[in-house]
């Protein structure tokens, strides 16, 4: 599978339109390659990217850390 695919499967997902509160219009609307207005959705894209990459936990969590400093 791969990131887009991975990105497309977490968002069929309904705890993101339930605890999120996030619309199933836009979360259909979503673009991996696209930065989301939902820092949710910025960070579900960090883990995927992360792992992609095969970055370490570490510097995973350190990019999620700079996306919550940035809200």
């Amino acid at each position: 599978m791969t990131s887009k695919e991975i990105f497309q499967e977490v968002l069929k997902s309904p705890e993101l339109q339930e605890i999120f509160k996030i619309s199933k219009e836009n979360l259909d609307k979503e673009d991996f390659n696209v930065k989301s207005e939902y820092p949710v959705i910025e960070i579900i894209k960090a883990i995927i990217s992360g792992q992609d990459n095969h970055r370490s936990k570490d510097a995973i969590f350190q990019n999620i850390q700079k996306q919550i400093m940035q809200l």
